[in-house]
Parts: structure tokens; sequence; C-alpha cells
């Protein structure tokens, strides 16, 4: 039986109202140990001494490592004060923000902001980009490629598209490819400094994920600022 992971048979039974500090509770409820590789390609895009806001930060180390290895000035916004207590026990400055509420708003400037997996999650991440691109100098965004191409098998061996959620359907809200995501970036007067695939496809030491991210990137890095 062929299996492409991504467009596995999704369990619709029993669906519940989805709450983000339920969903903290049962799949993280410490920070993890270990970088995933898109945070450490934002580590090694953001200059020493940065002033940083990670945008839904998770139960990540990241920005605990980013503070000890570039002396960066860090804070983290989260939905959940669960998440945001386990930042605090860390020495991470937090804030318990909804980002996806109409009135939400940024007061301090940053160096960088991090959008790492969020995006997809919100309805309208236009609305999030035209608050937060004029209060830094580079946006860093991560988020799924949907024309990664096991789900392009996926759909045509199985007949099912991919599925992006854990838990419950409402967690992916929106899909790009790696094409779509450079128009919808155009679109939000965004230019890309650079791109870069965290994972996907290589053979041996040659990571096809780079050469061809539209086909086997599965996770897209951008680096980004705002156009003049």
């Amino acid at each position: 039986m062929l299996y492409f992971h991504g467009n596995r048979k999704p369990n619709f039974k029993n669906l519940e109202n989805f709450d983000y500090n339920i969903y903290w509770e049962n799949l993280c409820s410490k920070l993890r140990k270990n970088l995933r590789e898109r945070e450490s390609i934002f580590i090694n895009l953001i200059e020493k001494k940065s002033k940083v806001l990670d945008i839904a930060c998770g139960m990540s180390p990241f920005l605990i490592r980013l503070k000890k290895r570039k002396e960066c000035d860090v804070v983290a916004y989260d939905i959940s004060k669960k998440v945001i207590k386990e930042q605090e026990k860390y020495g991470i400055k937090g804030e318990v923000h909804d980002i996806d509420d109409f009135n939400f708003e940024l007061k301090d400037n940053f160096d960088y902001i991090i959008l790492s997996e969020i995006i997809e999650h919100l309805a309208y991440p236009e609305r999030l980009i035209s608050k937060i691109k004029y209060k830094t100098k580079y946006l860093i965004i991560s988020l799924p490629n949907s024309a990664f191409y096991r789900y392009r098998l996926g759909l045509l061996f199985k007949g099912r598209f991919f599925t992006q959620w854990v838990h419950h359907p409402s967690e992916h809200l929106r899909f790009w490819s790696y094409i779509d995501f450079i128009d919808w970036l155009e679109a939000m007067n965004l230019e890309i400094v650079e791109s870069i695939a965290s994972n996907g496809l290589s053979i041996g030491p040659i990571k096809l994920f780079n050469l061809w991210k539209n086909l086997f990137g599965h996770q897209i890095v951008y680096l980004l600022k705002n156009k003049k």
C-alpha cells in the first residue's frame, strides 16, 4: 500500500472546538530541548545584538539559544498563557497576545520579527503583515510548501488532499506553494532577501530541496524586507 507522509487518512471523528491552551497541554508541556532545522536557519540569518520578536513562539528553545549565541534582546508572543509562563522560566520576556484579533497592534520596533509556521493558521494573515511590516527591518517567515512532491504524489495515487493538521482541521487555514508565496509576497510589497528550504528531498549530499524548492522543498524560510 502506498503511503505518503502528509497524505494520511484523516480522523474526522470526535472533533471538538479547538483551544490552544489544551493543544499545548496535549502536545508539549515543556520547552523542547532541540532546535528544529528552520530555527537553526533563523539563528544564522540574524545579526548579533539584534532586537528580535518571535510571534507565536510556542514551546521552542529558539529564543533562549538566540539570546545566548547572538546576545540578542528577545521577546516572545503567544496566545497561550502556559507557553509564555514556560518561556519566562528561562528568562525570556513574554506577552500573551491574540495576533488574529482585529485590535492587535505592535507598540515597539524590532530588527527582526519571526513568524515560524504560523501564518498558515490565520484566516487573514494579510492583516497581520500590514500591521507589523513597518515595525521591523526584517521579517523572517517559515511555512510549509503545499506543492511538496509527497503531497502531489499522495493526491495523484491516493486521491487524498494533504493533511497538515494533528488535532483539528482548523489548524491550517491557508495554503501556498513556493511559487504562490512569491506572488503573495509581491502583493504584500515585501522583497525576498533570501529563501532557504529547511528540509525536503535530498540524494546523498545533493540537496534537491534548495535546487527546486517548489517541488522538493518541504518547509521554506524567507528573509524579507519591506520594499521602499
